[in-house]
């Protein structure tokens, strides 16, 4: 599991990397408008999983729970009948894509001159889905191995394909926007043929075939991904919807400018998904052997946090002066709107890198429906407040903003903490002592490295990252000290020597 962990911020941090640089490359050469529809065409997209996530959100679980128990056959047919339900999926997308594509300019606002080239992206990124379905699934084999480092790995070099091709293409040809949808295509091209590699290699009893399509397979599935389906749909009320009531009440800039400043924040929250799920083969394994999972999820609980808070932390205070370098063809007006708009974006993630583990259990335990309806009616609490601001009440970007973070810190803290007790069979309050340490750890660290931070002066990129550095060992001394026991850093301490 700690190879998995290790490898998976490894990995991340190359993935980052390449990001770091490609986003304002992006971004200068298209301009806000058309950045804010590529954010638009990866919202509609999750429109598509909506639909998917019913079976594939579980899948995973459902098939390798069958095979640790030795039911090879019954994990197969699980498997057959997820890789022909989503060839199904793939034909209606393709429908439901061609009736939009062909009516996109009645359904969001977009200029006659990017008209063709947004068509063109969204029709590539359709594609790109469909290639995504099977390569989902295909990663199971890892996920039973409990060998993910493998799939990080995997994925750094996809997304160095995609790098490699995004700059080639502005580089050859006339800037568009399709040619991103074009370079992600590729690179969801390796990945499918790598995970047909990687599953040659491991060479489990997991047979794919199309006898084995069993639609009450199709049916137990459904029925616990549901649940995931309205999370998903959640979400995209939170995030993509967001980005076209701001493209429809607003403006197209507007939609750009939300888009930039939520990239750096959803780069931190998938980094923790990241790191999180490095633990569900572990907490699969002993779900699936009836052992008790409290001590295991509190550790998980401890380590995400303490791998994670300290560079939000550092990032917090240190923002202005990153936006400052990373969009120098921004004014300083521009920079400082940004700046708002992200640390207002930044409190979901500080919450959530405090509590993820605790909202895997529910897709452990298969008990989804509860945070499912909890969710979506948060989300659609905040959809409707949106509304009715950008009606009645000249709503702009910073007020969307702080109603999506209200709406998830207020769900994070009042319900997913009490429900991961219940799911577990433990008291409600069980985990609220650590995830208000958490938080308090985290508070502590602003604390001492803001002054800090307000004594420095940064002009360039190697003062930013000098500095950076300095902080942030100082951020993970404090958590070291504040967030793990003198037991859990003895035995840190230990494995790390005995690496060496």
């Amino acid at each position: 599991m700690y190879l998995n962990l290790l490898t998976t911020i490894v990995v991340f941090a190359l993935q980052t990397a390449i990001n770091f640089f490609l986003t304002p490359y992006i971004l200068k050469v298209l301009g806000d408008e058309a950045y804010g529809f590529l954010a638009l065409a990866n919202s509609l997209v999750n429109y598509g999983f909506i639909l998917t996530l019913v079976i594939n959100s579980v899948a995973s679980r459902f098939i390798a729970c069958e095979y640790h128990k030795g039911n090879f056959i019954k994990a197969s047919k699980f498997y057959s009948s997820v890789l022909m339900a989503n060839f199904g999926f793939s034909l209606i997308i393709a429908f439901i894509s061609i009736i939009f594509l062909i009516e996109i300019q009645s359904i969001i606002n977009i200029s006659n001159a990017l008209l063709s080239d947004v068509r063109m992206t969204m029709a590539i990124y359709f594609v790109n889905f469909s290639i995504g379905l099977f390569n989902a699934i295909f990663s199971v084999h890892a996920f039973i191995k409990n060998q993910m480092y493998l799939i990080s790995i995997r994925n750094t070099i996809s997304t160095a394909i995609y790098a490699v091709f995004v700059l080639g293409l502005f580089w050859l040809f006339d800037a568009m926007i399709y040619y991103t949808a074009v370079a992600a295509l590729i690179s969801s091209i390796f990945v499918f043929f790598s995970a047909l590699f990687l599953n040659r290699k491991f060479g489990l009893n997991l047979k794919f075939t199309p006898k084995y399509f069993r639609i009450k397979f199709i049916k137990v599935l459904a029925r616990s991904g549901l649940f995931n389906s309205l999370n998903m749909l959640s979400q995209v009320l939170l995030s993509g919807v967001s980005l076209l009531l701001v493209n429809i009440f607003i403006s197209a800039i507007s939609m750009g400018i939300l888009a930039l400043s939520r990239s750096v924040t959803m780069i931190i929250e998938s980094f923790v998904i990241t790191t999180a799920v490095a633990w569900n083969p572990r907490f699969i394994k002993l779900h699936s052997d009836n052992k008790p999972l409290r001590d295991e999820v509190i550790l998980a609980l401890k380590s995400i946090s303490f791998i994670a808070l300290p560079p939000i932390a550092v990032f917090m205070v240190l923002a202005d002066e990153f936006y400052r370098l990373w969009l120098p063809f921004k004014s300083l007006s521009q920079i400082e709107y940004i700046y708002e708009l992200v640390l207002i974006s930044l409190l979901p993630s500080i919450v959530f890198a405090s509590s993820r583990p605790l909202i895997s259990i529910n897709l452990i335990t298969d008990k989804l429906k509860r945070p499912a309806l909890v969710t979506l009616f948060m989300a659609i609490c905040v959809f409707c407040i949106q509304i009715i601001g950008l009606i009645f009440f000249e709503f702009g970007l910073k007020e969307i903003a702080i109603s999506i973070s209200v709406g998830i810190v207020l769900k994070i803290t009042l319900f997913d903490i009490a429900n991961a007790g219940a799911n577990l069979g433990l008291k409600l309050g069980s985990f609220y002592p650590i995830y208000f340490k958490n938080l308090m750890v985290f508070a502590l660290i602003v604390a001492i490295i803001y002054p800090v931070s307000n004594m420095i002066n940064i002009a360039n990129w190697f003062d930013f990252l000098l500095y950076f550095g300095f902080i942030l060992i100082f951020g993970y001394l404090i958590a070291f000290v504040m967030i793990l026991s003198s037991k859990e850093r003895a035995s840190l301490i230990s494995k790390i020597r005995g690496r060496f």
